[in-house]
């Protein structure tokens, strides 16, 4: 299963009217939501569902997670995928399909639902447990999922790391849920994302990491940490090795 894929499916079941989306709804939540994170010593972001991006960040994901906010603003997405351990990035994406699966079909969920994730992202090279908390902040007048509020918090427990777990929390009831299964969701492989093949191509291709970054419009620092993370999921030393492997799994076309 492409997740990533699966992920752009959902968002596209949802059919904005960009005439009703009334950002100055956001401009307010700005300011609160800047107050609660400085309160809260939590990294806040805010998703929009239909432009895709994220247009607040709250300030101090700098002072907690060492993340650059200048790459935050060029990159958005991209820049926080890469700060998830690799190994975890896989099942992150699962579970964030499945939660947001079960939330526009689940009503209940979707007006009183969190989803909790518990993963490991880079803080300052160390691999750290944060806990993110995502649920819905702003429904359009359709029931679309239009603003997606994430709340990230440096995990109290950093005991060795068994694996990515999420669940749901139904804030009416109280109750923790487990995630629901969908069978098509398989145990994810690890695999390479859409962003990280494209990097391969271009290197099989012969591209050097300033021509990669031209070609994506990316900083020359994400390719190459993209390549690094192709070389540590591939499990090979070199970037020629990784475009042998990705051919003999049927990954280069």
């Amino acid at each position: 299963m492409d997740f990533n894929a699966e992920y752009m499916r959902l968002l596209d079941l949802q059919k904005f009217d960009p005439d009703e989306l009334d950002y100055s709804i956001l401009e307010r939540h700005v300011d609160i939501l800047s107050a609660m994170a400085e309160m809260s010593n939590s990294g806040i972001s805010v998703f929009d569902m239909y432009r895709r991006n994220h247009p607040f960040v709250s300030r101090n994901f700098g002072r907690l997670f060492k993340y650059d906010l200048s790459r935050i603003k060029d990159e958005d997405v991209d820049y926080f995928d890469l700060q998830i351990h690799p190994d975890d990035f896989p099942y992150v994406m699962r579970n964030g399909v499945t939660g947001l699966r079960c939330c526009m079909e689940n009503k209940d969920i979707l007006s009183n639902g969190k989803l909790l994730t518990e993963y490991r992202i880079n803080l300052s090279g160390q691999w750290v447990r944060v806990v993110e908390q995502m649920q819905p902040l702003e429904l359009d007048s359709r029931g679309n999922i239009w603003l997606a509020l994430s709340v990230l918090n440096i995990s109290p427990n950093q005991a060795k790391f068994d694996h990515v777990d999420s669940r749901i929390w139904n804030l009416r009831t109280g109750e923790i849920l487990p995630l629901p299964v969908y069978p098509e969701y398989e145990e994810p492989a690890v695999n390479l994302t859409p962003r990280e093949m494209e990097v391969l191509r271009l290197v099989r291709d012969g591209y050097l990491s300033k021509e990669i970054s031209d070609n994506m419009k990316i900083s020359v620092h994400t390719v190459n940490t993209y390549r690094q993370r192709i070389l540590e999921k591939l499990g090979v030393s070199n970037s020629m090795e990784a475009v042998r492997v990705a051919a003999r799994m049927g990954g280069d076309s």
